[in-house]
């Protein structure tokens, strides 16, 4: 839940998408797609999942990707579980090597691979 704070009275607001933070951060992998990629050598990188929801992700990387780029992830959100292959997330900012990006097409079964995980590990 997002905290609000004003006048010593503290308000809870739910957020729109549930997201748990990472306590220990797991590895994903993210590859370049779409247009727009000519001109650069296409992504094919690691990073570090620190936040995740249905809808996107909070992710570190040292790939050379932009607001407004479109990769392809793959997130090992569990050992015993295949790995959830988001087609196509769009990096929405960029803080030093944070990234956030937004889901744009995800499957009906890796949608409900996030959304077991997330009910697994608590909701925020």
């Amino acid at each position: 839940m997002q905290t609000i704070q004003s006048a010593g009275v503290t308000h809870s607001t739910p957020r729109q998408y549930p997201r748990v933070r990472i306590l220990t951060p797991f590895s994903c992998s993210l590859s370049s797609i779409g247009t727009g990629w000519w001109f650069r050598k296409s992504v094919h990188d690691v990073g570090l999942v620190h936040d995740l929801s249905t809808r996107g992700v909070c992710l570190s990387t040292d790939a050379p990707i932009e607001p407004g780029d479109q990769v392809s992830l793959t997130l090992r959100l569990t050992k015993s579980a295949p790995p959830a292959e988001v087609a196509v997330a769009t990096v929405c900012w960029r803080y030093q090597q944070f990234y956030g990006l937004a889901f744009t097409r995800v499957s009906e079964s890796v949608s409900r691979q996030l959304t077991e995980y997330i009910n697994a590990t608590g909701e925020e």
